[in-house]
């Protein structure tokens, strides 16, 4: 008998890759409520869980300048005290059904999370509740919870790159309200009482304005409507106008911010007026950010990275909000590279519009953004997160499904168009956080340069 040997491979060839994975997600069922909170509920029922998100159509862009910060604590407040129950007695609560409760707070909204096992739904729903609905605001909590907010703020003083990103903000965006940390800042956030998170509640916290996502195993839809129908049906309130936020202005020419911190490292930053998530091009733009920066193999890390051997990584992103977001591309160097990487950095952005991206390239980055897309899906909670992204930014239900498909649609030429668009490098802000006063005449020939300090205001060189 013959001995079978190995099977015979061709090393040489990259294997075939096999069609992309479908996602097939269950639709969400739309029921009425009758104090007009919007209900999804998506049936997951593999394992006794359930994951839901209270979507608030509010944020950071939402405060006064003079009191930025109000909506982040207004979300943290919420689980320190309602007319019921102490901050001490709303924690026992949450353990004693073993429920786990987040607040995350963007400039385009807030999201209230909660997870927790299906047999315990009842009294997790009703907590949810009572403390979306009746939050005490004592001023004793409010003065914890400000403390407790400045002290982060002074601590990221501390991060260059904390501070390296806060300044980009500020460079891309001026007055405008994404220009600002959806947490506040220092003079801001000292100002804020209980009043001023009460009025903010009052003003946007209103069924008719949320709307309340559950993914998991839940009861019929006859059951859920009736059970949540008794639970809020105290919460009442119509939607608030929203804030019009008008779109940024770009950038009129570039500009150079120059924050010194004494180091052997420089953090750089370069960022721009980005992109709307409703727009329609806003697939092309994450498959041409892939090919500049967003992925390993991205054009900025295999320059700065692979090939000059200057940092551990160098990356891009587009932040799609309901109006224009940011494009942020970032790095760190050791200090004596920092004017040559910016002109490195500068050179692949703009080598977007005059090197056309190549078909591997082009089916990389397809590839990286359709072909793990199922794992976004895998949980109840991610199911849940997708959803209140589709209610954050109004996309159309079948977004998700879709997705894939208007990713694998981009073109080589679409990709040139976005990166036209979107990627001018002589329309972009630089923020330098490194020893730049050894710097300032290399920084100067990039640029409009100023000098800030780590909060943004302009500083002596």
């Amino acid at each position: 008998m013959r001995a079978r040997g190995p099977p015979t491979l061709d090393r040489s060839r990259r294997p075939v890759s096999g069609p992309a994975p479908k996602i097939q997600l269950p639709r969400f069922e739309r029921l009425p409520l009758g104090n007009e909170l919007t209900l999804l509920a998506v049936r997951h029922d593999d394992l006794p869980e359930v994951s839901v998100r209270l979507v608030i159509p509010s944020g950071a862009a939402d405060d006064h300048r003079d009191r930025a910060g109000t909506a982040l604590l207004t979300a943290r407040a919420l689980t320190e005290g309602t007319e019921e129950r102490s901050a001490h007695e709303v924690a026992q609560a949450l353990d004693f059904i073993g429920a786990r409760l987040n607040v995350e707070v963007t400039h385009d909204g807030t999201i209230l999370s909660l997870a927790f096992l299906s047999r315990v739904f009842d009294e997790a729903i009703e907590l949810l509740a009572e403390i979306v609905s009746r939050p005490a605001f004592e001023e004793s909590e409010v003065d914890r919870l400000k403390d407790k907010r400045l002290d982060e703020i002074v601590s990221g003083r501390d991060e260059p790159r904390i501070v390296a990103n806060l300044n980009l903000a500020g460079a891309i965006f001026g007055d405008h309200p994404y220009g600002l940390s959806a947490g506040g800042v220092e003079e801001t956030v000292k100002t804020l009482s209980g009043a001023d998170l009460r009025e903010f509640h009052d003003r946007y916290y209103r069924p008719a304005a949320a709307t309340l996502v559950l993914v998991g195993d839940l009861p019929g839809s006859e059951e859920l409507a009736k059970r949540l129908e008794s639970v809020f049906s105290g919460w009442n309130g119509d939607a608030a106008a929203q804030t019009t936020l008008p779109d940024p202005d770009p950038i009129a020419a570039r500009r150079i911010w120059a924050v010194d911190w004494s180091g052997p490292q420089s953090e750089l930053r370069i960022g721009g007026v980005g992109i709307a998530r409703l727009d329609p091009v806003y697939p092309a733009v994450k498959v041409m950010n892939s090919i500049v920066g967003g992925l390993f193999s991205s054009r900025l890390n295999m320059n700065l990275r692979e090939d000059k051997g200057w940092t551990y990584g160098a990356s891009s992103r587009f932040e799609g909000r309901k109006q224009r977001g940011p494009f942020r591309a970032a790095t760190a160097v050791d200090a004596q590279h920092t004017a040559a990487a910016v002109r490195e950095m500068l050179s692949e952005i703009e080598s977007m519009h005059t090197t056309p991206p190549t078909r591997e390239e082009l089916e990389l980055a397809r590839n990286a953004l359709t072909l793990s897309m199922p794992r976004l899906f895998e949980t109840v909670n991610q199911v849940a997160a997708r959803v209140g992204d589709q209610v954050i930014y109004g996309l159309p239900e079948d977004y998700w499904e879709r997705y894939s498909d208007l990713v694998r649609d981009v073109s080589a030429a679409e990709v040139h168009d976005a990166a036209v668009r979107y990627l001018d490098s002589d329309r972009l802000a630089v923020v330098v956080v490194g020893p730049v006063a050894e710097l300032k005449e290399e920084l100067a020939e990039l640029g409009d340069l100023e000098f800030r300090d780590v909060d943004g205001r302009p500083a002596s060189a």
